[in-house]
Order: structure tokens, then sequence, then C-alpha cells
């Protein structure tokens, strides 16, 4: 996802409209995950936190017969997997309120939210004053989902440290290219990194290639860190110009190439985070890997909202 960049400060709710909180009976997080094909809506209550959740059985995948209480069930699930991916981060909201089938539409400036919905005001590329909401809770994790984010993309740097990113990644996209070429070229990305001491970990992107976490202390800023990743991409495309490259044009690139795209690490452009859902065919995750997983061969469909381990 491709995202404009921001700059800005971190503010309160001054421009945000509370949203009125809905009555009636709450139920548990157990009692949630227990219920047989729910219609309608149902209020749970999670760390002391109400959160409305509507439509449960909206189609969001229709093709695999899976709702959105199938996903918000998935994210309760994964919660403790996924929360410290996401804690603490701006949120770029992909919303899919119809489902995967229907248009979806980008929210980045929040209008009204619930007391729990944490925002950062930054202003954006146009000068304009944009309240991002924030991952804070599981309560607010299950706030966006509600809402259609089927996919959680949050910033690559958590408020604390909203200029200094706290990892890159090199987002490995085969377009073209066989799904073989991508192992390849992430083992070459391993040894680049290894090479210079730095530790990486891959994860399936949930649409068609992998994607290469390099984690950071929170010490420099976008743009040097940005180039820093892009120097390294073209290092591996150095080393395996046959099935590698840094060419964005998809007409300049021979088939069997895979870009690794580093373009992602500016300010405010995220990717999906790990395990996260995807709004794809076969409902498939992004899923954390390890590298003799790369090794062997895995695939993307080895891991959907069905056949994941976890969810």
């Amino acid at each position: 996802m491709r995202t404009k960049s921001a700059t800005g400060k971190i503010s309160g709710r001054t421009n945000v409209k509370l949203a009125r909180e809905k009555q009636g009976t709450t139920i548990t997080p157990d009692e949630f995950l227990s219920l047989k094909k729910p219609k309608g809506d149902a209020i749970l209550e999670i760390g002391g936190e109400r959160v409305s959740l509507t439509s449960l059985d909206r189609a969001y995948w229709p093709d695999e017969k899976l709702t959105k209480f199938d996903l918000l069930c998935y994210y309760l699930k994964v919660s403790d997997l996924i929360m410290p991916y996401l804690k603490d981060r701006p949120a770029i909201l992909q919303r899919y309120p119809r489902g995967i089938k229907a248009p979806m539409f980008f929210q980045q400036d929040t209008e009204s939210a619930p007391a729990f919905i944490k925002t950062v005001q930054l202003v954006n590329q146009e000068g304009r004053e944009v309240n991002y909401s924030v991952y804070t809770t599981v309560a607010s994790l299950l706030h966006f989902v509600n809402l259609g984010t089927i996919e959680q993309h949050p910033w690559h740097s958590t408020l604390q440290h909203l200029d200094k990113p706290d990892y890159f990644m090199l987002d490995l996209d085969p377009k073209q290219a066989p799904w073989h070429n991508v192992l390849g070229v992430a083992l070459v990305c391993k040894d680049v990194l290894d090479e210079l001491g730095l530790p990486a970990f891959p994860k399936t992107s949930g649409s068609s290639g992998i994607h290469i976490y390099v984690p950071l202390k929170p010490m420099h800023n976008y743009r040097k860190i940005a180039a820093i990743a892009e120097g390294l991409a073209a290092e591996v495309a150095r080393r395996a110009p046959k099935i590698a490259t840094v060419q964005r044009s998809l007409a300049k690139r021979q088939k069997q190439q895979v870009y690794v795209d580093a373009m992602q690490n500016a300010r405010g452009k995220t990717i999906a985070a790990a395990y996260s859902a995807r709004a794809k065919r076969g409902a498939t995750v992004s899923m954390p890997l390890t590298w003799k997983q790369i090794e062997k061969g895995v695939k993307i469909s080895d891991f959907t909202r069905k056949r994941a381990a976890v969810g």
C-alpha cells in the first residue's frame, strides 16, 4: 500500500467528535468467540472498554464464506501476537465495509471515534491537519476492524519516536517472476544483512511476495533509514541480477526478476503488519516465517484465515 508522507505533531482530540456509546448488554471475549454464525450487532467488553460490533453476518470473503464475525474472531485470537506490531503506532485505515469484492477507501482523518480511540494530529503534504487514529489496545484494533479495516497498516514508528522508525523493510514483489525466485532473492537479502550483522526477519506479504524486516533502535530519521534500505536493495540486485532488480518500471524489468522495493520506508508509508489478514482471494494472512521455511519453499497459500496455525 502506498500513502503520502505526513509531518506534524502529537496533540489531543480537539477536532475529533466523541461518538455516542451504544447502550446494551455486553459480552465477554470468550462469549463472543463461542457464538455460532451470529447476525446483527453485539457489544464486546474487553480491557474495560466497550466495543460496538455491527453487522456480524456481513460477507467479507464471499467465495470463502467468511464474514465480519470470522475476521473479528481471528483478530481476537491473535491479539497477543499482533498488538506488539501495532501498539502506539498511527494507523492508515484501508476500509472494506462491504467486503473484498466491493469498493474500498483509505481513511487517514478521524472525524469521530469512541473515547478509547487515541488520535495524533499531523499535517499532510497538502498542508491540511489530519487526525490519525492510533493503535493502543485490543479494543482499538477491533473498533478499526468493525469499520471494515480488514488489513492492519501501522506506521514504521511509534508516538514516542514519531520521526524515527524502529525498523525498515524490503518488499520482494514478484509481479510476473516465479515464486522460487522470490525465495531465492530473500536468501540473498539474508546473506547481505548477515554480513552487516543485521538480524532480519521474513514474513509472507499475504499477497504475492515476501517482506523482510530489520529491527532498529529509533535513533535516525526516516530519510536516513530509507537511504540505507535503498542501498541494501541495490546491493541485493547487484549480487543476483538475473532474479533481482530495483527497477520500478514493470515494462523495463525482465519477467523472471523480483523487484526489491525499499520505497515503502518513507515517513507515513505503510505495509500490512505481521499477522494481518489480507483483503485477497483465499483470505490469506501475512505470516512471520523462519529462514528454514524460506529454504524449504514456503508458499503464500500456506497461511490463510482457515489454515493458519493461529486463529
